[in-house]
């Protein structure tokens, strides 16, 4: 049974993990700016990522019924983003990509259970 998650970095961490699992580590090395996978640098990149998630999110209003979707489009975005290369931001197939894995992380009973869990921790860190 999944535990609850604790820290959007955790979330983070999480995301990552699985990535690194299944993809080929050198194909993404190639495609990542010289010193990228520097432990002391990838330590500097997750907190900011996780204070521009934060950011994002906030600026959501409160009032939007799709707030927690929302959030946690976000949170795939930039976890995607900080993995494969900013450069993927202007490349209008990413957010289409990124639709399709939330839609389908959704519609898998467990694992939407998991995004439930995550959207609560992304808006509560966010409060």
């Amino acid at each position: 049974m999944p535990t609850p998650i604790g820290t959007v970095s955790q979330l983070v961490e999480i995301i990552r993990s699985q990535l690194a699992s299944r993809v080929d580590r050198k194909s993404v090395k190639s495609r990542t700016s010289p010193g990228r996978t520097s432990l002391q640098k990838e330590a500097g990149n997750a907190e900011n990522l996780e204070a521009l998630i934060g950011q994002r999110i906030k600026a959501i209003d409160r009032t939007d019924p799709q707030r927690g979707r929302k959030a946690f489009r976000i949170f795939l975005e930039s976890i995607f983003l900080s993995q494969f290369g900013e450069h993927l931001i202007n490349d209008p197939k990413f957010y289409q990509l990124i639709e399709g894995i939330q839609s389908s992380m959704e519609a898998d009973p467990e694992i939407g259970k998991m995004v439930d869990q995550a959207i609560q921790h992304l808006l509560s860190a966010s409060a």
